[in-house]
Parts: structure tokens; C-alpha cells; sequence
């Protein structure tokens, strides 16, 4: 007897804790590749603007935050771009958007002294360094490669920490 009411107390309790996990909301860490993905597949979608983007990826990261979203702002920007039709290309080091701190780069690489992409693919880029190499005091800075595109590196940069080469 005293078996089977430990057994039904602790099955009861495991319904209890089912329950209360099924109906708490989760909230996953948000993934600007994701948000930039949506906007590429379905421009005119119910996407989150690059305020609310910036909003959702803060909340689901505990409070660390990107400067101001202005990466965030570029890779909408580009998205934009690439929705439209419109080409990113790049040599030895071309600016695909400088937006108050943010500069993000493409260079040709490889071998190869001029590439192009669509611009999607430049933000797809963009959103995967957003996602890894975003950190918690304020900064962002890292590379990939665009889309399909090997020979296409982009970077992301602090504006106030690019040095005289890039200004």
C-alpha cells in the first residue's frame, strides 16, 4: 500500500510539472539569420523591423547588448538591396554599409580580384555573424562568407575601431 501511494504521489506530481512546462512560454535565443531569412523569403511578411529585431535578440540573451543595432540595421538594409534585384560586389575591401558604427565590409578573395553576390546573401552573411560573433559588452565583430559565394568575404566592424585604412 504505502508502494502504490508513493507511485500515484509521484505520478501526480509529474502530470503537475508537464502541465506547468507545457503551458510556460519558451523563449529560444533569437537568430537574426532567421529574421534575415524571413525577410528574404517574404518581404512583405509580418516581419519585425530592425528595432524590434534588435529588441527580440536582446531580451532572448539576458540583457547583453549590440551596439545600438546598427549592424542590425545594415543587414535589413542589404536584405532591402537584395529583395530588389540588386547586386553586392566587391574587390580588395568595398563598403557594403557604414551605418553610425557599424561597417560592414566585402572583400574578393581566392584569387579572385572582383566577386559579386546577390546582396541577400551578403545579409545571410551579415545575420550568421550577428548570431556568433555578437558579445555581451556592447561589441560585435567577426567574417563569413557570403552566401554560395566562397570568394566573397564579409566582415563586420566597429566604425570607431576600423583605424585610417577603412575611414
Amino acid at each position: 500500500m504505502l508502494f502504490t501511494n508513493l507511485l500515484l504521489a509521484t505520478l501526480a506530481t509529474l502530470s503537475a510539472a508537464e502541465v506547468a512546462l507545457e503551458s510556460s512560454p519558451s523563449v529560444g535565443v533569437f537568430s537574426f539569420a532567421e529574421w534575415i531569412e524571413g525577410i528574404i523569403q517574404n518581404p512583405d511578411g509580418d516581419n519585425l523591423t530592425p528595432e524590434e529585431a534588435y529588441a527580440a535578440w536582446e531580451l532572448s540573451v539576458n540583457q547583453t547588448e549590440l551596439s545600438g543595432h546598427d549592424a542590425v540595421t545594415c543587414a535589413n538594409y542589404l536584405a532591402d538591396k537584395g529583395r530588389r534585384g540588386i547586386n553586392c560586389r566587391a574587390n580588395t575591401y568595398t563598403i557594403m554599409c557604414d551605418h553610425r558604427t557599424a561597417k560592414i565590409f566585402g572583400g574578393a578573395g581566392n584569387g579572385v580580384s572582383d566577386t559579386t553576390s546577390n546582396c541577400n546573401d551578403v545579409a545571410r552573411a551579415v545575420g550568421f555573424i550577428l548570431d556568433r560573433c555578437s558579445r555581451n559588452d556592447g561589441m560585435v565583430q567577426g567574417s563569413d562568407f557570403a552566401y554560395g559565394n566562397g570568394n566573397f568575404q564579409i566582415q563586420i566592424r566597429n566604425a570607431q575601431h576600423c583605424g585610417s585604412l577603412y575611414r
